[in-house]
């Protein structure tokens, strides 16, 4: 196969995202893009692509290979059931679904039209977690112990206003909407996980919708990651305000991770190791050695991409399968039940 012919469909703020990356790669043919509003036509002009108004005809008059869906999760299964119905191979922007039985609705829609499903946890394509992974399978470090994760920071009130009203209801908080990133992360580079618990406060804005969150999760090989979680503070610790990856977000030096080894501790994104000399007989009598891992940047959106057109040549595996997808999505729904019981939630 050629360069794989690829067409956009949402257009919002990760959907613009999208388009960018898919305009800027040489290994990928961006045909066109779609979405319900019309004012958005003035993008497709600066990707130099075309526009439509409704996906359905995009896919009518277009030659494509894939799609990239970015529309709002309660339309991944319908847009999902009729791209695959015509053969068109899948990158499905995060979560899967809300739920889990339209999760494997869509697993099922793809099987059944043979086609690839590829959720877009871009995480996954950090160069810097990459490293991290491979530091603990390896044993870099030692050991994996623990984790610990914070993110803290503040969305403004317009956040929740107008059209995006739902955001201050049930399921618009940060657990699905930003936490499921983190739950993703931990999976992927630690192991599966085997019980969370969650204890949620609505105490920095008194909507419906939580917005700060302290959670326990118990991972495979008696390893612990702690996270908290806050929408409603002026902070500078969060993934994306710390690594840069998304320019929406201002910019700070910060870690947001820390991976605790018997032998080393690694903070990312820095990636800034700390162990003593000795490492059998150091302790907190001695001074902490700091050095640091050295990982070229790249673009995770466009490896991401660039992963998917290779998922459509036949050349790799998914990353991110829809199966693994709902995997995440069930340990993050999992922490929903958790704070609701104030108890823990086992997973296996």
């Amino acid at each position: 196969m050629d360069r794989p012919r690829l067409g956009l469909i949402g257009m919002g703020m990760i959907g613009a995202l999208h388009g960018r990356v898919l305009s800027s790669l040489k290994d990928i043919t961006f045909v066109a893009t779609s979405d319900s509003n019309p004012n958005l036509n003035s993008l497709a002009d600066q990707w130099g692509v075309t526009f439509y108004p409704d996906y359905r005809q995009m896919l009518d008059r277009e030659k494509l290979d894939g799609v990239v869906i970015a529309v709002p999760n309660k339309l991944h299964l319908p847009v999902a059931q009729e791209c695959a119905s015509r053969g068109l191979h899948i990158l499905l922007e995060k979560p899967i679904s809300d739920d889990l039985e339209t999760a494997q609705a869509i697993i099922e829609t793809t099987r059944m039209n043979s086609v690839q499903l590829l959720v877009a946890h871009h995480r996954r394509y950090n160069p810097g977690l990459e490293r991290v992974k491979e530091a603990i399978r390896s044993k870099e470090i030692g050991d994996l112990i623990g984790v610990s994760i914070l993110w803290a920071l503040h969305k403004p009130e317009n956040y929740f206003q107008g059209s995006f009203s739902w955001r201050a209801k049930k399921g618009g908080g940060p657990i699905r909407i930003n936490l499921i990133h983190e739950i993703d992360m931990l999976r992927y580079v630690c192991g599966e996980i085997e019980s969370v618990y969650a204890e949620v406060s609505h105490i920095g804005r008194g909507f419906e919708v939580e917005d700060t969150l302290g959670i326990t999760v118990r991972l495979e090989g008696d390893r612990i990651a702690t996270l908290f979680f806050t929408d409603s503070a002026p902070s500078d610790i969060g993934y994306e305000a710390n690594t840069g990856e998304n320019e929406f977000f201002f910019r700070y030096p910060q870690n947001c991770y820390i991976f605790f080894g018997k032998e080393k501790t690694l903070k990312f994104p820095s990636m800034e190791l700390l162990y003593y000399e000795d490492p059998v007989n150091g302790g907190w009598h001695d001074p902490i050695i700091r050095t640091g891992i050295k990982v070229p940047p790249e673009n995770p959106y466009e490896k991401q991409i660039r992963h998917f057109g290779r998922v459509i040549q036949g050349l790799e595996e998914p990353r991110c399968s829809g199966e693994d997808a709902a995997r995440t999505l069930r340990a993050t729904l999992a922490i929903e039940e958790s704070g609701r019981l104030r108890a823990p939630v086992l997973l296996q």
